[in-house]
């Protein structure tokens, strides 16, 4: 029996948590949000939103609970107002993959290549958003998962979260629009490697006594 693609989608939004600290499987974002934009190239702009939608509520709800454990715990909320507080807050925050998918559904070319970044950017643009309007909330954002031994930490002098985001995005969105091409590799390699040079420079240096 085949999974309808929203529960597929809210599926791989939940298993994308695991990609962040305490378990830090670093590899499991990259390979959701490939799922994911499979599931993009099958649909037009409205069903990418709503599966973007369905991917962030996965997400959300499994990596933001602990919401409802500040409201009704320590704060003494009531049980039913708390859970809906906490699943309105997460819908919310998952209208910003959703305006992702819209938008990279809506502006997509034929050209493989010149999507990957288009995604990259838009969802990165979306992260951003996120953790700006309404004073922001940017828990999640994917730049924190790829923490050592991930090749791309070594950005994180360099490009700062946001940009290893961006990184995230482009290598699963390059898996999943052109899989078989060997410059998609040779790409991925690329900026895994030089992620690893970057890992063994040292940034600062102390100057003077401790």
């Amino acid at each position: 029996m085949r999974l309808p693609p929203s529960l597929l989608a809210a599926g791989f939004g939940a298993i994308t948590v695991f990609g962040f600290a305490p378990f830090d499987f670093f590899p499991l974002p990259i390979l959701a949000l490939a799922l994911l934009f499979r599931l993009w190239q099958k649909t037009a702009p409205r069903g990418a939103a709503w599966l973007g939608f369905c991917w962030g509520l996965g997400c959300f709800l499994t990596g933001v609970s602990w919401v409802y454990v500040s409201l009704h715990d320590v704060g003494g909320m009531a049980a039913p107002i708390a859970l809906a507080a906490t699943v309105l807050f997460c819908a919310y925050l998952a209208l910003f993959p959703a305006l992702a998918g819209y938008l990279s559904c809506r502006l997509a070319s034929a050209d493989f290549y010149r999507n990957a970044p288009l995604v990259a950017g838009l969802w990165t643009l979306s992260e951003w958003l996120r953790g700006w309007l309404f004073t922001g909330f940017p828990w999640l954002a994917l730049g924190y998962s790829q923490t050592p031994p991930s090749p791309l930490a070594g950005y994180a002098a360099v490009l700062g979260s946001y940009g290893i985001g961006f990184l995230v995005v482009l290598i699963a969105a390059l898996i999943a629009l052109a899989p078989r091409r060997r410059s998609t590799w040779i790409a991925i390699v690329a900026v895994l490697a030089a992620g690893i040079l970057l890992r063994g420079m040292d940034w600062t240096q102390p100057v003077g006594k401790p």
